[in-house]
């Protein structure tokens, strides 16, 4: 049974932009009777997790969060947020699955078709520990991958074997279509009709660190092409190299010589 725990991680303190605070508050709406949790550098246990003490002294606080929302939801249980969801329905329905996430394209669309800006769980779930133990695998050899999608997408599809676009019951895990969290994708502009009877969230797609995500249909169409030919633990070493996502993304947006 998943508890009526929200999750949600702020680094770098700053404040909550319009965007933000509409979407904490659809929470506290449609959520009134569930506990808000939020992890930041007074709650972080940085002292038992170095990896995460490094990250933090480097200013990365994405990659901080992409393993936060993992820890905590593993530790308590409970439902985690991006900061940039809005919910317009109750998840209650949802409470007594081991654990769900969801796509957030079809699968062709994306290399990376899953997404955890809305994942939930019981407290000590498998399929979360799996998450966790390739996060923190990467992040402390210092292979950090740039975004959450690459480590649950490589695990939903090659350790359980989804291939198909569609709602999949799986042992200990429910993976819902799209429609359900990610009514529209960050290669699209939002329109209402996007939204189904399914939905019951929407993940806007900002930027929760500070800066608006400028022409992310470039960056995202340009990474789809380019990933491909850029082995998995060599893009995470460049995401860590240039230091941030955005600059990451920038060095994928223009041809470099190959090695042969």
């Amino acid at each position: 049974m998943i508890p009526k725990i929200i999750h949600f991680c702020w680094y770098g303190g700053g404040d909550y932009s319009e965007t933000i605070q509409k979407c904490i508050t659809s929470w506290e709406r449609h959520l009134p009777d569930y506990d808000v949790v939020r992890w930041d550098e007074s709650n972080t246990p940085f002292d038992s997790m170095p990896f995460l003490k490094v990250l933090y002294k480097q200013k990365r606080w994405a990659f901080i969060a992409d393993y936060m929302r993992l820890y905590a939801i593993f530790k308590y249980g409970g439902i985690y947020f991006d900061t940039d969801v809005e919910v317009i329905k109750t998840f209650d329905h949802l409470l007594g699955e081991r654990a769900f996430i969801g796509f957030q394209t079809e699968i062709g669309v994306s290399k990376f078709p899953f997404n955890t800006a809305i994942i939930g769980s019981e407290k000590g779930s498998s399929f979360v520990e799996l998450c966790l133990q390739e996060t923190e695998k990467l992040q402390r050899m210092k292979y950090h991958p740039m975004a959450a999608p690459v480590v649950s997408s490589e695990i939903l599809m090659k350790r359980y074997g989804v291939e198909t676009y569609e709602t999949h019951r799986l042992e200990d895990v429910l993976v819902l279509t799209k429609d359900y969290f990610y009514p529209f994708s960050w290669m699209e502009t939002y329109d209402e009709s996007c939204i189904t009877p399914n939905t019951i969230a929407i993940h806007w797609w900002e930027d929760s660190w500070g800066n608006k995500k400028k022409n992310m249909t470039y960056y995202w169409r340009s990474l789809s092409r380019k990933i491909e030919r850029t082995p998995l633990i060599l893009a995470s070493r460049l995401a860590y190299t240039f230091g941030n996502r955005k600059n990451f993304f920038l060095y994928l947006l223009h041809d470099h010589p190959r090695s042969h």
